[in-house]
């Protein structure tokens, strides 16, 4: 029987003249220049009413580079970035990838002992911030030594009747920035760019782009390393999937350019479709609504939480959606109850396709599969990625496993990282040889793959609950089933320990409701009694609770490491259903 890695089943769903097809070997600033040369009078950005232009945008890239270059960065050097989705922070990105320095990629909601360490180890020698951040860096200044930071604002890309017009006040440079010779605005940062300075490196595959990190769940976040090669290659991947767009489809870009997800997905990939891209630096996932009404994007990804609160907004209600092509879904799982109720949105919005639901992680540069168009399946995270093989391993063993079986998703191919900056013992955990001489980024996830090549996820291994009893319950099948109902705006399912002293965990359901829903204690009682009868005896909760809000990460995901750290000692047998 051949391995699903030879087999490549999911090759049948691409277009035939697609399959053979090259990804660009060129980095990531070439390919934006090159797939927009013939488009430089359209637009790229769309930024608080003002549009930029690709020829604008690249102009402004090259600059950017010249003035990085006339501050001393060179091939290899980092460059610190703590900002949000900027046009700034973009261009710095592609001007120190033509350069051949590399963006450290910064969250500025991180805590300032992170942000410390992020550019201490980064090794940067200049630090470019979001005014916002500003008080959190002026605390750590002497200590980061930096030669130069940079600071812009939110509105440094606006003329100055937009800034009055969009009443952009809170991004204003009101933070009382002590302004030196080593701290400048980016306004004076460019004036020092001398033209012709900043000249273009050749393209190394493995050069490294930018520095992301990792969620942080378990520990400090990981610095992933993304290429030119990763990079470019799950954009390529997007190009050429058959998915449903035109030049001049507008793009909503929520994520942020810090994250792996924000950078290639929501920057990268819609920038090199030749499509504009609408930018919202500082995204609230309630505004989701407004922005979809306000914006009416063509295409859109987001994370199952945002949409969640996207459906509960009453300003949807009633409206035709059929100008939203894609409804992209990525970054954490859907469970199905979530899926369907979206589904049945979907539908009374007139959205013409089914969900494009997509899985990855930050180590393969976001996205390792996707669902497009008529490419979907129930339950299904979709078919790999144009560039990438996806198999099924057997977690023990390490043999690959046949179609419908259940084992560790582990992926390889271009999109996978250079490896964890500074970091080779996690690097060696993750990115493992396997015997067909590949190298393997294990996911850490529990699924399978159809005889479609399909791919389904059953749930994280580090979320698996082991029961007393040592039976594994996987908390996604009680989210869908409790998701699915109507009062539930989101559930999620942590272990708490057992009350009897031996060892293991039970299953414990933490619900938030919809607003006006009646008595919540209630309402956990039926969830509790529809759980007894429809879930298999061993894989019930033990309790269900109310909470006012499910806790998020930053970046949008379910924060389970928070809810396991409040509830985890919960006395599940003196009160199992209720509200705390």
């Amino acid at each position: 029987m051949p391995r699903i890695s030879e087999e490549k089943i999911w090759m049948k769903h691409f277009p035939e003249e697609e399959r053979n097809l090259e990804m660009p070997r060129m980095k990531i600033y070439t390919y934006l220049k090159d797939v927009n040369k013939n488009r430089l009078d359209t637009t790229a950005l769309h930024y608080y009413g003002k549009n930029i232009t690709y020829g604008e945008l690249i102009r402004r890239i090259d600059e950017v580079a010249d003035a990085y270059a006339a501050l001393g960065v060179r091939v290899g050097d980092t460059v610190s970035l703590l900002s949000a989705s900027t046009p700034e922070s973009i261009m710095t990105v592609y001007a120190l990838n033509k350069i051949g320095a590399i963006t450290n990629a910064i969250d500025p909601r991180q805590n300032t002992e992170f942000i410390e360490k992020m550019i201490k180890d980064s090794g940067s020698r200049i630090l470019v911030t979001i005014n916002l951040a500003w008080p959190k860096v002026k605390k750590i200044k002497d200590s980061i030594k930096q030669d130069y930071i940079i600071v812009q604002t939110a509105a440094t890309s606006l003329p100055a009747h937009l800034k009055l017009a969009m009443n952009v006040a809170t991004y204003k440079d009101n933070r009382k920035i002590e302004y030196s010779n080593d701290v400048i605005t980016w306004k004076n940062f460019i004036k020092r760019a001398k033209g012709g300075t900043g000249i273009e490196v050749d393209y190394k595959g493995d050069g490294t782009v930018a520095i992301v990190y990792t969620g942080g769940t378990t520990g400090f976040p990981k610095g992933v390393m993304l290429t030119n090669d990763s990079i470019n290659s799950v954009a390529f991947s997007f190009k050429h999937c058959g998915i449903v767009y035109e030049k001049g489809d507008r793009f909503l870009g929520i994520m942020p350019i810090f994250s792996s997800y924000g950078l290639v997905c929501g920057i990268h990939m819609p920038l090199t479709m030749e499509i504009e891209l609408a930018l919202i630096p500082k995204f609230v996932p309630s505004e989701l609504a407004k922005h979809i009404k306000n914006y009416r994007p063509n295409h859109l990804i987001s994370t199952p939480a945002f949409y969640e609160m996207m459906m509960e907004s009453p300003l949807l209600k009633g409206m035709d959606l059929e100008f939203l092509k894609t409804l992209g879904s990525g970054g954490d799982t859907m469970n199905e109850g979530l899926e369907a109720k979206l589904g049945e949105f979907m539908k009374e919005h007139n959205m013409r396709y089914p969900l494009c639901q997509g899985y990855g992680m930050s180590e393969l540069s976001a996205a390792a599969s996707f669902c497009v168009n008529d490419r979907y399946r129930k339950g299904s995270v979709g078919v790999p990625c144009l560039t990438t093989i996806v198999s099924v391993f057997d977690p023990e063993t390490g043999e690959e496993l046949g179609y419908n079986e259940e084992g560790e998703i582990c992926m390889t191919g271009p999109s996978m990282m250079k490896g964890y900056f500074n970091n080779p013992e996690e690097t060696a955990h993750v990115m493992r040889l396997h015997d067909d001489d590949r190298v393997w980024v294990h996911s850490g996830d529990i699924g399978y793959i159809d005889e479609d090549g399909f791919i389904f996820i059953k749930g994280r291994v580090k979320r698996m609950i082991t029961r007393p009893d040592g039976h594994k319950v996987f908390p996604v099948i009680i989210e869908s089933a409790i998701n699915a109902l109507p009062a539930v705006v989101n559930c999620v399912v942590i272990g708490v320990d057992n009350r009897d002293g031996i060892q293991g965990q039970w299953p414990m359901a933490i619900v938030q409701f919809a607003d006006g829903v009646g008595d919540p204690e209630e309402e956990c009682r039926k969830i509790f009694h529809l759980c007894d009868k429809t879930l298999e005896e061993r894989g019930k909760p033990v309790g269900v609770l109310a909470v006012d809000e499910i806790p998020l990460t930053g970046m949008g995901k379910n924060d389970y490491r928070a809810l396991e750290k409040q509830y985890k000692k919960y006395d599940y047998k003196s009160k199992n259903c209720g509200t705390v």
